[in-house]
């Protein structure tokens, strides 16, 4: 039963890894290349703001639970050689919030007071674009080490000492 428990924990840590990703890679690869030229003050508030305000109240649930999560991967893998993946996800899930919390608020809070000035809103876009991207590579690296630690469990499963080899018998 502890070993299912354990599997739930770092199977949360992994979707919430994934989803994350997923996000800042649809960021990156289909929405910013376009944010440029195809935003403007009229309509940037409706591209961005709802999207972030619902991706902020997604997050405020998930990050603390995944916190967690992180804490007791941390406990359970303390005396093992993967106990490097669960103090990797400390530095990996504080540094995107902290770049969301020091820098991306102050840009969200200049978006939702309104950018009247062309000239200003591609330096904002230019500022945020740059630090989600920020974000997007540290999560894309925290999600290459969450999945190394699958694939490292898997390989450290070793069959049981009584069990023995199959045989088949030809008739």
């Amino acid at each position: 039963m502890k070993k299912t428990l354990l599997d739930i924990n770092n199977a949360y840590i992994f979707f919430c890894a994934s989803v994350y990703l997923g996000l800042f890679w649809s960021l990156h690869f289909f929405w910013f290349p376009n944010y440029p030229t195809t935003l403007n003050v009229d309509n940037y508030y409706d591209a961005i703001i709802p999207i972030t305000d619902t991706a902020t109240r997604f997050f405020f649930i998930t990050i603390p639970i995944m916190a967690v999560a992180i804490v007791i991967m941390l406990i359970s893998e303390w005396r093992t050689k993967l106990r490097w993946v669960p103090l990797a996800w400390v530095l990996g899930l504080l540094a995107p919030v902290l770049v969301q919390q020091i820098f991306i608020e102050n840009v969200n809070n200049e978006f939702k007071a309104g950018v009247t000035d062309p000239a200003r809103l591609q330096v904002l876009l230019s500022e945020w674009m740059f630090l989600n991207d920020v974000r997007w590579i540290v999560l894309t690296i925290m999600w290459c080490i969450t999945m190394y630690f699958f694939i490292a469990k898997a390989r450290q499963e070793k069959p049981h000492p009584k069990a023995t080899p199959m045989t088949y018998e030809v008739v």
